[in-house]
């Protein structure tokens, strides 16, 4: 009684390292007790968070593998010991690089950093794809490609492992 508002709801964590040989990034390793604690997961507002929310979808959903960007590599564990909690088995992770303006600035749908409508008006969808595609390690030179022949092309092995400097000519 108090308390203004309820309390958040945390789970208790082992002391357990959990490994998550990612396709990307390796091998990437933390012990939930030591590293981070245990973790929110619904807030005092009663809001759920991600943590929670994309354990639980991924796993209704029969998820088996998860690419994510590279920043979120650190929840993987903690995903990892939710779906043991929930009996959901564990997927494949991918973490890929973040793309960044040429400055060091991650780019974001918020900041309409690589506006698709005004890209559309520049460049051809092959164009871009090319571009995208050898920026990120997937082709070995920038030129104009199709999905279906990057897919083709595909090798986790072949992916960066550090973050993208884009330029968008």
């Amino acid at each position: 009684l108090a308390f203004d508002r309820a309390p958040a709801w945390r789970v208790k964590v082992p002391d357990r390292e959990w490994v998550v040989e990612d396709l990307v990034q390796g091998t990437y390793k933390e012990n939930l007790a030591t590293d981070c604690g245990d973790f929110v997961v619904r807030r005092a507002d009663g809001c759920y968070v991600y943590q929670l929310a994309v354990t639980v979808d991924d796993g209704e959903a029969g998820v088996t593998e998860v690419v994510r960007g590279m920043d979120l590599l650190g929840s993987a564990p903690r995903q990892m010991y939710l779906q043991s909690l929930f009996g959901f088995p564990h997927p494949e992770y991918g973490h890929v690089p973040m793309l960044l303006s040429p400055d060091g600035r991650r780019l974001s749908k918020r900041d309409k950093d690589l506006d698709l409508g005004v890209l559309r008006q520049r460049m051809r969808p092959e164009a871009l794809l090319g571009i995208l595609a050898s920026s990120a390690g997937i082709i070995d030179r920038n030129v104009s490609i199709s999905a279906a022949e990057l897919s083709r092309e595909f090798k986790w092995e072949n992916l960066r492992k550090e973050d993208i400097y884009l330029q968008i000519p």
